[in-house]
């Protein structure tokens, strides 16, 4: 397990891009920009202002046809754009919510979400839909390819380390509930917390 996906916080906020940026050079390898309901131009605006060499590690999961025209790293589909533009090249992603849309989709994706594995940080009563005995037993299906997602925080982490997962993806345990610049110290330090977490 070592892949440490970070996705963003379904709204917009202040000084957005210069946070993510000051991720990237933290060292955030893969970056997903779900921002559901969001305007195109919205988007591009918040892409204008990452620096263009970032690009390959982002994956969207809104407006995808952008993803090809400024050669973003992946894209990412679910139930609002459940295929992939004829023209892209990157690496597809997908979420998932069961075992059985694992075995269905990992043929023709690069990697899948499955959620969710711990009651979610960010959604308010947004329960776990797996045991670990339920997962321990799903071996066979549970691979490199599969990222857990909900509730992954540095405690949770360990609990999956036994688990044949490619990594966590994370969302409520990065951003906590306001992210700002005057943050970034302390997101640095739980993103980094997260990544160390991953390699022990």
């Amino acid at each position: 397990m070592n892949k440490l996906i970070v996705i963003t916080t379904p709204s917009f906020f202040p000084d957005e891009a210069a946070l993510l940026t000051r991720l990237f050079e933290a060292g955030m390898t893969r970056l997903h920009i779900r921002k559901p309901g969001s305007r195109r131009e919205e988007l591009e605006r918040l892409l204008d202002a990452i620096p263009a060499a970032y690009y390959p590690r982002v994956a969207l999961h809104d407006w995808l046809d952008i993803a090809a025209e400024r050669g973003l790293g992946g894209i990412h589909l679910n139930r609002r754009n459940p295929e992939a533009p004829a023209a892209f090249a990157g690496t597809v992603s997908r979420s998932c919510h069961s075992l059985a849309e694992v075995e269905t989709y990992k043929p023709s994706c690069d990697y899948l979400f499955l959620s969710p594995i711990f009651p979610s940080i960010s959604k308010e009563g947004y329960g776990s839909g797996f045991s670990l005995e339920e997962l321990r037993a799903a071996r066979n299906i549970i691979d490199g390819k599969v990222i857990a997602l909900g509730g992954i925080d540095p405690e949770r982490i360990r609990q999956l380390s036994d688990l044949p997962f490619g990594g966590v993806a994370v969302l409520g345990a990065l951003w906590g509930s306001a992210p700002s610049l005057d943050t970034a110290e302390s997101i640095i330090r739980q993103y980094k917390r997260m990544a160390y977490e991953l390699t022990r």
